[in-house]
């Protein structure tokens, strides 16, 4: 699983927020650059490093806090390091003292956090970021009034909410923003092996999802503690001296992890039962989806692997799961 980790001293982390060519290549690949020129990541294969790098020692050494500038790869450089072809891309560096407290731990606890950087303005330089369920964080260094940095965060609680692109560059009242959401790739904690587990992984790999299966109660307390509101729990096994305990860790530290468990009616009552005298409430255990899975007729393990992740993908979007036929507004977001 992977999680994002921040250097203690001084860094500075630089993403592309716009892309023009590149054959497709996905937005979201960060590159973190400590005070001793160390990097942790990639972008482009490296095939623009020397520019980048560049432009981060010079703003370690001037104090600058924000960074806009825009690299170009030849297709040749491109291919040699392995991208598709070449392209160009406008590429945002922050400075690590742009960023509050609350937006790294969030980062590292694997929970989705949008961030924007004014990059062009009279307010050049306003960073403001937050989380689900608070603001995390803002650096206002020209005075932004209130009309602006609340227009600001509407945007980027719609960008949370509706699970916007990695990033894209946005003018709001006269200012060019960069929006960008740092939401992790789904991680499934499977426990139970069998065919239907092997089902789920295939069907999440599908998704960009990853995911391990495992019935060792130990090694599954030790990984689902770092679940985060993106990720998912899936309880295969019938066993609830294994299911039990780790349903519990989740209830007890997450409020959003996905938690699903399979089973017949009577096994969901009897588990319900021992959370119950493990001191969980009736709302507490109401979170758990069991029986697990939408309701698609499935009856191969494939067809119950896609009712799963399905499933989890309605509960990471706060959807309802009916048809598209019977909604209203936007239909991919």
């Amino acid at each position: 699983m992977d999680t994002m980790k921040f250097p203690k001293s001084d860094f500075v982390l630089a993403r592309a927020v716009a892309l023009r060519g590149f054959g497709g290549r996905r937005a979201g690949e960060l590159l973190i650059v400590d005070a001793n020129g160390i990097c942790q990541g990639s972008l482009f294969g490296g095939a623009a490093d020397s520019d980048i790098l560049q432009r981060t020692y010079e703003m370690i050494n001037s104090g600058k806090q924000v960074e806009f500038m825009t690299v170009k790869v030849g297709d040749r450089d491109a291919v040699s390091a392995g991208l598709a072809c070449g392209g160009e891309a406008d590429v945002l560096l922050n400075r690590s003292s742009t960023f509050s407290a609350g937006f790294t731990q969030r980062l590292s606890r694997r929970e989705p956090v949008a961030l924007a950087t004014v990059v062009a303005g009279s307010h050049n330089g306003l960073v403001i970021a937050i989380s689900t369920d608070s603001d995390i964080g803002i650096l206002d260094p020209s005075g932004a009034d209130d009309g602006l940095a609340g227009i600001i965060k509407t945007r980027l609680r719609q960008a949370l909410e509706r699970r916007f692109p990695a990033s894209q560059i946005e003018e709001l009242e006269a200012e060019v923003v960069a929006l960008e959401v740092f939401s992790p790739l789904t991680f499934m904690v499977v426990i139970g092996g069998g065919e239907l587990a092997q089902a789920i992984l295939n069907q999440g790999m599908l998704l960009g999802w990853s995911g391990s299966v495992l019935d060792d109660l130990d090694e599954g307390l030790s990984l689902v503690q770092r679940l985060g509101s993106n990720d998912a729990l899936i309880v295969l096994s019938h066993d609830h001296s294994i299911g039990v305990p780790i349903i519990s860790d989740i209830l007890k530290g997450s409020t959003s992890t996905y938690i699903g468990a399979l089973g017949s009616r009577h096994t969901q009552e009897r588990r319900s039962e021992l959370l119950l005298e493990a001191g969980f409430s009736h709302a507490e255990i109401s979170r758990i989806y069991g029986p697990i899975g939408l309701d698609l007729g499935s009856r191969t393990p494939e067809e119950t692997a896609l009712a799963i992740c399905a499933e989890i993908l309605a509960h990471i979007s706060s959807r309802d799961s009916r048809s598209l036929k019977l909604s209203a507004g936007p239909i991919n977001g």
